[in-house]
């Protein structure tokens, strides 16, 4: 068997995760076995716990100071505290990589590709590095010489590329991976039937992401005057908590919450649309399965470049208040003028080959650098 890429994640969120399994499998079916590591879990519990608190708690109590970072992040080296702070785990890292004998190495997670860059500046390690990024808009912070190829679904990458003093031929406009699930081409009434729903009243999902992080108590009240009971998924992802809240609320929907699932593109395809905020990978799995988006809350910085993103393209919409949401999510459920168009950006703007894309086009660079080096 051929040495193929070690792929690096971080369990911050679930996307990246996702991400990380669904190229993964592509690797898998083109008879490679690449292993996932959990980065900051791998090198220490106590690292993966701080960060991810850290993480979460930023985004609960201060948002906005998130959003600082961000954009402060465009004339700075993003998480430049992360090169230093990584140099720590330098040592654990390459034995990590060593261990593994791999070919080159893949990143979906931009903290975890600022430990991989400081590896490769520390160690002069002759490795590809490769970095998937997860949201739909470039940021110049994330380049690095050390990185070897950014797959991305910013078409301005070009524009990107020359502001940046970057050369384009590093960019691959491929998309976002997400699993890849022949069952979503099925019809809307056979998925619901398949999984319980009722196929003659309209399907909302409400998505916080794999943290769970939204407000389902604001927002099912705020559906309540919608005109007939609809049902309403509420997807808390590993928010476990929220789940007996959720139970205790009385209304005239029908509600069903659902914890992470690998079922997650199937009820995407048996739903009218999807109220959630703006992560990358749901995001990108709702437009693969052509179902309109309403984004609520945001994660400011990366989510709202997200949010503007497909709002421009005429994807979705954006509701910034609780007193928002029923307007538009009747809109959007009962009337055709304002959801057809949205299906139709959704077809237009949907990448359902990002993973084989991404797995085919890492493979050619590699292949074309060991003839370079021979």
């Amino acid at each position: 068997m051929e040495r193929g890429p070690l792929i690096f994640s971080a369990s911050i969120g679930n996307g990246h995760n996702q991400a990380a399994k669904a190229l993964q499998v592509e690797f898998q079916n083109k008879g490679y076995q690449p292993e996932i590591i959990d980065t900051f879990y791998s090198l220490s519990p106590a690292l993966h716990k701080f960060m991810l608190t850290s993480y979460v708690n930023l985004l609960k109590v201060g948002p906005r100071i998130w959003q600082k970072i961000y954009f402060q992040a465009e004339k700075y080296p993003l998480f430049l505290f992360l090169d230093q702070f990584a140099t720590f785990f330098v040592e654990s890292l390459h034995a990590t990589v060593k261990s593994n004998r791999c070919s080159f190495l893949v990143s979906t997670h931009p903290f975890v590709t600022a430990f991989l860059v400081r590896l490769k500046s520390k160690k002069q390690l002759n490795l590809p590095l490769y970095t998937v990024i997860t949201d739909f808009v470039l940021h110049p912070a994330y380049l690095r010489p050390e990185i070897d190829g950014y797959f991305t679904s910013d078409p301005n990458f070009t524009d990107f590329a020359k502001l940046n003093n970057v050369s384009d031929d590093r960019f691959f406009p491929t998309g976002i991976p997400i699993p890849n699930l022949e069952s979503i081409d099925q019809p809307k009434w056979k998925v619901r039937n398949d999984l319980g729903l009722d196929p003659q009243r309209k399907v909302l999902i409400i998505a916080g992401g794999g943290i769970g992080l939204t407000n389902y108590a604001q927002v099912i009240r705020a559906l309540e005057c919608l005109p007939e009971p609809i049902q309403l998924l509420c997807m808390i992802g590993h928010n476990y908590q929220v789940k007996e809240k959720i139970s205790r609320i009385k209304s005239k929907h029908e509600l069903k919450v659902i914890e992470f699932t690998d079922k997650f593109l199937l009820y995407l395809k048996a739903s009218d649309a999807i109220l959630s905020k703006a992560g990358g990978l749901t995001m990108a799995e709702s437009l693969v399965c052509e179902t309109p988006i309403i984004i609520h809350q945001p994660v400011p910085g990366h989510e709202e470049h997200n949010a503007k993103f497909l709002i421009d393209a005429g994807a979705a919409l954006r509701v910034k208040g609780s007193k928002e949401i029923p307007t538009t999510i009747k809109r959007v459920l009962y009337e055709e003028a304002c959801f057809g168009p949205m299906i139709e950006n959704a077809r237009k703007l949907k990448k359902p080959n990002a993973s084989n894309e991404i797995v085919e086009q890492m493979l050619l660079l590699v292949k074309e650098q060991q003839h370079a080096f021979r």
